[in-house]
């Protein structure tokens, strides 16, 4: 749909950095550039808002979302220590058909990371939320695994260029890590690779928004 491309190419150029925080996103001028409807543009920009990447403020319009490296970091530090425990109290209730479920997880991240289409970063992070969220659901506590949804939501935007400025095979290798050590039944080991990885993706924004 146009208003499916239109949102890609905004992200897109935000995440990028071609859109600067702070920016204003004019309508009228974004509907000759695409060549389309107010309304449509207007569905776009709601996309974007849900997601972070834009804010609308009444009677002056939107503008890129600023960047608070602080609240980054917060969020991320959080997610850190509330993922490891998801990975940790899960452990002893993991069967082994379900290594198996985690084990495709990764496979199929994998035909992702190699693949050439539009859809691979919106399929990637499907996949990828598949997999963090099969020990939320495991773990035994509802209210985890809710506030770590929250966390996440807030992040949107910022998970996505961490994608787009790195290699998403580290990010393979630690799910395998995290799988073996699931297998083993190594908690130490699981959890804290768990919280490695998502300590790797905040290291990987801290720097790329430093140079930028």
């Amino acid at each position: 749909m146009v208003k499916e491309k239109i949102c890609k190419i905004i992200r897109k150029g935000i995440i990028l950095g071609e859109l600067s925080p702070g920016e204003r996103l004019i309508e009228s001028e974004i509907c000759m550039k695409y060549k389309t409807s107010r309304g449509t543009i207007r569905e776009a920009l709601n996309l974007l808002v849900n997601e972070g990447f834009i804010t609308i403020i009444p009677n002056k319009g939107a503008t890129v979302s600023k960047i608070s490296t602080m609240d980054l970091k917060d969020f991320y530090m959080l997610l850190a220590l509330l993922e490891r425990k998801a990975v940790e109290w899960s452990i002893p209730c993991i069967t082994g058909s379900e290594i198996k479920e985690l084990t495709r997880i990764n496979h199929s991240l994998r035909k992702i990371m190699i693949s050439n289409t539009e859809e691979k970063l919106k399929n990637w992070t499907e996949q990828n939320l598949a997999f963090h969220r099969f020990f939320w659901e495991r773990c035994g506590n509802d209210k985890l695994g809710w506030i770590v949804e929250e966390i996440r939501q807030r992040i949107f935007r910022y998970r996505y260029t961490s994608l787009m400025v790195t290699s998403y095979d580290y990010y393979l290798k630690d799910h395998a890590t995290i799988i073996k050590a699931v297998k083993d039944k190594n908690v130490e080991k699981a959890g804290q690779t768990m919280e490695n990885h998502i300590l790797r993706a905040l290291k990987v924004l801290m720097d790329f928004f430093s140079r930028a």
